[in-house]
């Protein structure tokens, strides 16, 4: 089944709400700097290119990877 450009952007921008509510817990960032390390990350560059798929994955999975950015400055 192929998804629309709309269901893809839906997956992304949901997958986004639940990593943000994760680094807002997880690091104790407030809303702002959640946002802004997490729309500027590689990882989201990443999700946001439907080429990946990693929209089909989990938030705890795309988590992972930026997790991994934030803490070594790279994406594996």
């Amino acid at each position: 089944m192929k998804l629309t450009n709309e269901q893809i952007e839906f997956l992304i921008e949901d997958l986004s709400s639940e990593i943000i509510q994760i680094l807002m817990e997880e690091w104790e960032y407030d809303m702002t700097q959640a946002m802004d390390v997490y729309y500027n990350s590689d990882t989201f560059e990443r999700l946001s290119n439907p080429a990946t798929g990693l929209y089909y994955q989990s938030a705890g999975y795309v988590y992972d990877f930026l997790k991994r950015e934030i803490t070594t400055g790279r994406v594996a």
